[in-house]
């Protein structure tokens, strides 16, 4: 390798000697556009392995993004917590939707007696934590009553669950009222 360099370095002036015709980059970039339309390549036909490659790596970081966020244990939540909202009874919707308002407004009462967003954002979180297992809980108690619609047991405990919530926030409403 290095004798190749010697030799160049020797002969550098035999090398530089004549410029390049002026037409030549046309010429060279006529022959490229004849290579593709000889053999009749698109774009897509000269990418299309790649284009292949990235759609698969495109289709893998959203499967693994769903699975990994757990999108789908929110859904099927979700969903089965309608179907079991259409088949309970209406005093049990009432009494549940009673609780959701009560927690609602001490949701709003928790914001009020925080001194500052700081600490309201760190005390939600908190009891974000607590409420999203009641939240989980009420989710499997839903899905045993669609099994079980006439179990009295699972409809106590539906309501058992409301009120824990409503208690977790009666909690921290008089936890910021001893630190005002």
């Amino acid at each position: 390798m290095q004798r190749i360099e010697d030799i160049i370095k020797k002969n550098k002036e035999a090398f530089n000697n004549d410029e390049l015709p002026v037409d030549h980059f046309a010429r060279f970039q006529k022959k490229l556009e004849n290579d593709h339309v000889e053999r009749g390549e698109s774009w897509f036909e000269h990418y299309n392995i790649m284009l292949k490659i990235d759609a698969a790596i495109l289709i893998f970081a959203a499967i693994s993004t769903i699975i990994y966020t757990d999108t789908f244990s929110y859904l099927k939540n979700t969903f089965t917590h309608e179907i079991v909202s259409a088949e309970l009874p209406d005093e049990i919707l009432e009494v549940m939707q009673y609780y959701n308002v009560i927690s609602d407004k001490k949701i709003n009462q928790i914001d009020d007696l925080a001194v500052s967003e700081d600490e309201a954002a760190r005390v939600k979180q908190m009891a974000l934590t607590e409420l999203q297992m009641l939240e989980d809980d009420r989710s499997e108690l839903e899905t045993e009553y669609a099994l079980n619609p006439n179990s009295e047991r699972i409809i106590n405990a539906l309501l058992l669950n409301q009120r824990k919530r409503a208690e977790i926030f009666d909690r921290i409403i008089s936890t910021l009222n001893q630190i005002n």
